[in-house]
């Protein structure tokens, strides 16, 4: 509750975008997105000094006018004059630092099965980061069975301490299905020793092109969610996503897809990657080729940093119309472009608000060599196996990475109009931008802010004035 007598400001992180008379306003720390008329900003506005709701309204408000100002001061739009909304911030986030340190955020494992590849895609994260440290240099190239049965046994024992009985794995690379016979065996193993006490969820990444009628029947089996990628129809992915001897790879990828279709176990969507060399292939035929495929997502990634001679505002219009004409065909197109306007659905005042479940420190991924990372793709090594049960103590590599992480904390990201939402983005690519001596990392935070506006205004057409009451008798007419 409040007085009308106390004195209230503008918060300056509130950000807005507007489409005709409604707007989507938000709090850049907090989330807390609102549609709302256009008259409420100009009513905000009123605040830009300390002002009092007695000296706007009157006297007497209505119960509208309580609610209205009730939801403007609980979204801390409207906020006490002497409020700091990041010292509120960093005070609340702190009171969670004991959740990175006891192990309590860990859900996730990640073993990297193969550090080595049978394609060489032009855009490939895993061995572009990897080659600007010492891990690509690493000897062990695929997990031993050994290695990967001690990771298990003591990440159930981190999930067990704290009352967890849902186990996520993912098996990663490289490509994994290059070493078939380990994750086959982790898959017995774990059916066999921990089936009773856990329920697993398996998960693989995978350019299917490796998928035998055998191995895509054992993945059914266990319910292992396949992702997997085509970069375009055949000219456009054969550009880009090619063999070691630089050959296409379409018809690899699609004779993989088809025999995980023919054992009953087919591929729910794909995910494609664009570059400057296949991005003026990208159209609505993808999406026409998935549906006819039954699938139902497409995620859409763009190499963002490397496209320097396609202008943002280009590949926003083309993200855009692709993932209009999709979900008019009840496909859906997200990306990690879309990530910020997908966060804005969470307040960082109630849950740990980040760009990927590495800098949350929800997972752990381990190589073959027994290292522990945040990110399969990542050079910032977070601990080993042998010390997998202390690694998340306090003043740990992992407690440092997850809490410079934290929302407010990383000064490239301050007074960004996403800076709760985003985080930063791409832990993987400011890795690489930094390793690689380069400020391309600023055009992945333009194109961020530039698809979180447009998504928004997308929401916006499909609303009308009714869903916007909110706020409607105490902007109008004042």
């Amino acid at each position: 509750m409040f007085s009308i007598d106390d004195f209230f400001v503008k918060s300056k992180f509130i950000q807005s975008v507007n489409d005709g008379d409604l707007v989507v306003i938000w709090h850049s720390l907090f989330g807390h997105p609102k549609i709302v008329p256009i008259e409420t900003l100009g009513f905000l506005e009123s605040f830009s000094e300390p002002t009092t709701i007695h000296s706007l309204l009157g006297d007497e408000l209505t119960g509208e006018d309580q609610e209205a100002i009730n939801e403007l001061l609980r979204c801390y739009f409207l906020i006490p004059e002497n409020f700091d909304d990041r010292a509120f911030l960093e005070a609340q986030i702190r009171e969670r630092e004991a959740e990175i340190v006891n192990g309590s955020l860990i859900d996730y494992l990640e073993l990297i099965i193969s550090e080595a590849c049978n394609f060489r895609c032009t855009y490939c994260i895993h061995f572009n980061n990897l080659e600007t440290s010492d891990r690509i240099n690493n000897s062990k190239k695929f997990m031993r069975f050994d290695t990967a049965k001690e990771t298990i046994d003591r990440y159930l024992e981190i999930l067990r301490g704290h009352g967890k009985r849902i186990a996520e794995i993912n098996f990663g690379g490289g490509e994994p299905l290059l070493a078939w016979l380990v994750i086959n065996q982790v898959l017995k193993y774990c059916r066999a020793a921990y089936s009773s006490e856990f329920k697993f969820r398996f998960s693989i990444n995978t350019n299917a092109s490796l998928i035998t009628s055998e191995i895509a029947a054992t993945l059914k089996e266990h319910c292992v969610e396949i992702a997997s990628s085509l970069d375009g129809l055949h000219d456009g992915n054969n550009r880009v996503r090619l063999t070691k001897s630089e050959g296409g790879t379409f018809s690899r990828i699609i004779r993989g897809f088809d025999v995980l279709e023919q054992a009953g176990h087919p591929l729910e969507g794909i995910a494609v990657t664009v570059t400057e060399k296949n991005f003026h292939e990208l159209d609505e035929s993808i999406i026409d080729w998935a549906i006819a495929r039954g699938m139902k997502n497409v995620r859409i990634d763009i190499d963002i940093v490397n496209m320097m001679e396609i202008p943002i505002e280009d590949i926003v219009i083309k993200l855009i119309w692709i993932r209009h004409y999709a979900a008019a065909r009840g496909v859906d197109v997200p990306g990690f472009w879309s990530r910020p306007a997908e966060n804005l659905n969470e307040s960082t005042l109630e849950s740990r608000v980040a760009f990927c479940g590495a800098v949350r420190g929800n997972s752990m991924c381990v190589s073959p060599s027994g290292e522990i990372y945040g990110c399969g793709y990542s050079t910032t090594q977070l601990g080993s196996i042998s010390e997998i049960q202390s690694f998340h103590a306090p003043s740990s590599a992992y407690h440092r990475f997850v809490r410079d992480h934290f929302t407010g904390v990383m000064e490239m990201c301050k007074g960004c109009i996403i800076e709760g939402q985003c985080g930063g983005g791409c832990n993987i690519t400011q890795e690489f931008a930094r390793a690689a001596k380069t400020t391309k990392i600023e055009r992945m935070c333009d194109f961020y802010r530039r698809m979180t506006q447009e998504i928004l205004r997308e929401q916006l057409r499909g609303a009308t004035a009714s869903e916007s009451g909110f706020l409607q008798t105490a902007t109008e007419g004042r």
